[in-house]
């Protein structure tokens, strides 16, 4: 029998050498495997390892072994059960081989966040910018904690980056549900019958319902703390409170760039979502205009999170991503009749596992908070408002599936009216701007009707409209009614209901600023630049300071409006437009004149 030679052998796997110039000779009647195990291990002859010395491969009697810095390769293989060559097998169990189906408890989560790497995805950062000011200083002290310990791949900040304009201008002030509860309880108040209470007394309750949610209005406006100053951060990084901390929190923590590598790293991410291999693919669509990752930004933040944690001296066996995805390529998913994300996928168990020896580790930002709480005690009530805000959504998840997006919402009042049903459309907006609730007594006024008209089948042309939407899956079948009519006892309805979600569409675009004010943010950028009209409009989409998709043809309708109001915040210079320089340095104020 002719000895087996290899010579050179390099192994790819997707475009990435696992296998890189191996050269070995087995001799006739002789059994060799490769590493302490017939699996191997092929990550010592992985490429980029640092500075760490490439082991070199060894021939003997009983199997090939490595040789090189440390026993690191050996560690390894404990760290996945392994056993070499020759030991006697040991008995199985439930989770051995199937260590991702094994969610840790409580405890070891707590254990883990006290001595483990915690990696941060984007959505961790940007959600901060979304916190009333108590919960977003405390996040930030959370962070600072761990600093040590905490490190964020170099693709998350770059899609930190990306994203923060456009985050901090989404931003709408906090609506508070106490207009809702007041038109509810007036109603009622309202509705009492003269002949059964006499008239001083129902004046009297109006009074108190009015002077006690003035009250707590006062109370929890004061509770927020200060809110952030949207329009000031967006056109001035050195003014911004949240980049001031993350400055110096993340001093040091970041990793960096992919370099020449990322090309390649790109194309094994494309092939990887060709298979459904997790995670990212289910981003490949919808990003894959996203320069230049083309959609696997999470498979780079990935790879680089691997990359690092492998790096690592063996502090811990495991490591924590803290991250709001809760996509299929990142968690299992149940489809019922809300579809449910569990644990962390077992195949990112496994692979991190086998190229790091430590396990991962996946949690809901708002588990992190509340978790690092238990380990740092401090103001509860801080800690609670964190955890509760943290929970509500991310900037990468957005509404659950039950919720009215903006875009049936907008659906809903274009069909209505559409359909000649302009009074249902408005009262649905007029609820909405009026915290979620609109009395019986206010339709009247508005519509016009008279006292003898009965409301009954008013919301019928709203629910038509929903379950139209229902059918064209623009919305879910489980979401609340548009509109929906509110009793106190048997007998007329006291007013109708909205929606939370419409209350929060409502305001962002009351908030929205004119077409002249965003102009003017984005000139306020660079004060000295003459610009062109299309430049505006192309930055103010970027920036995401207003919605440009309401106007047909923005760059007509800016132009028209600076027409309209030349003079107020900028000057014509030739064929373009620049701030006037009693302005500069300043920011548009509530109205379309200049501050001061």
């Amino acid at each position: 029998m002719q000895p087996i030679e290899v010579r050179g052998l390099t192994n790819l796997f997707a475009g990435v050498a696992v296998v890189d110039d191996l050269s070995l000779t087995i001799a006739a009647g002789e059994v060799f495997a490769l590493g302490p195990n017939v699996r191997g291990r092929p990550e010592p002859w992985r490429p980029n390892h640092g500075d760490r010395q490439r082991p070199r491969v060894k021939l003997k009697r009983s199997g090939i072994g490595l040789q090189g810095p440390g026993d690191w390769s050996d560690k390894a293989d404990s760290a996945h059960g392994r056993q070499s060559v020759g030991e006697t097998p040991a008995g199985r169990g439930l989770y051995d081989g199937f260590e991702g189906y094994r969610d840790p408890t409580e405890d070891e989560v707590l254990a883990l966040l006290e001595t483990c790497p915690i990696i941060l995805d984007t959505n961790v950062l940007l959600d901060i910018y979304g916190f009333e000011e108590p919960a977003r200083v405390l996040a930030l002290d959370v962070l600072d904690s761990i600093r040590s310990r905490l490190w964020v791949p170099h693709q998350v900040m770059r899609e930190f980056w990306r994203n923060r304009h456009s985050v901090i201008a989404g931003i709408s002030s906090p609506v508070q549900p106490i207009d809702a509860v007041r038109g509810e309880l007036l109603a009622i108040v309202n509705s009492l019958r003269p002949d059964r209470e006499r008239p001083e007394e129902i004046q009297s309750m109006r009074e108190t319902v009015e002077t006690q949610l003035d009250e707590l209005a006062e109370a929890i406006s004061k509770a927020r703390g200060n809110p952030l100053n949207i329009a000031q951060i967006l056109t001035d990084t050195s003014l911004d409170p949240v980049l001031a901390r993350l400055e110096g929190v993340l001093r040091g923590r970041v990793g960096r760039p992919l370099g020449d590598d990322e090309p390649s790293l790109i194309q094994a991410g494309l092939k990887r979502f060709a298979v459904k291999i997790p995670p990212g693919y289910m981003d490949a669509e919808d990003k894959a205009d996203q320069l230049p990752e083309q959609g696997t930004g999470d498979y780079l933040l990935w790879e680089q999170t691997l990359r690092y944690v492998s790096e690592l001296q063996a502090s811990s066996d495991a490591f924590v991503i803290v991250t709001n995805d809760a996509k299929e390529d990142w968690r299992i998913n149940v489809a019922n009749l809300k579809k449910r994300a569990l644990g962390v996928r077992p195949e990112l168990v496994a692979e991190a596992l086998d190229r790091t020896g430590r396990r991962l580790v996946l949690l809901q930002q708002s588990d992190f908070y509340r978790l690092m709480s238990r380990i740092r005690p401090g103001d509860q009530a801080a800690s609670d408002s964190l955890v509760e805000a943290s929970a509500l959504g991310s900037h990468d998840d957005g509404l659950t599936e039950s919720e009215w997006t903006e875009a049936a919402y907008k659906r809903l009042l274009h069909e209505l009216r559409e359909a000649g049903n302009q009074v249902q459309a408005d009262i649905v907006s007029i609820a909405a701007q009026s915290g979620g609730f609109i009395s019986r007594a206010k339709i009247y006024e508005y519509a016009g009707y008279a006292e003898d008209r009965s409301l009954r089948r008013f919301a019928m042309p709203a629910q038509r409209v929903a379950l139209s939407l229902v059918e064209s899956e623009l919305l879910s079948e489980d979401a609340p009614t548009p509109l929906e009519a509110i009793y106190e006892g048997p007998g007329k309805a006291v007013g109708y209901r909205v929606p939370r979600e419409f209350v929060k569409y409502e305001a962002q675009r009351d908030e929205q600023p004119t077409w002249v004010r965003a102009a003017a943010t984005v000139a306020a950028t660079s004060p000295e630049r003459v610009w062109t009209v299309n430049e505006l409009v192309s930055e103010i989409r970027r920036l995401g300071i207003r919605d440009v998709s309401v106007a047909r043809t923005p760059e007509a309708t800016l132009r028209r409006d600076l027409s309209l109001r030349d003079g107020t915040y900028f000057e014509h210079v030739g064929s373009g437009f620049r701030l006037r320089s009693d302005v500069r340095g300043t920011l548009p104020g509530s109205d379309d004149k200049p501050p001061g």
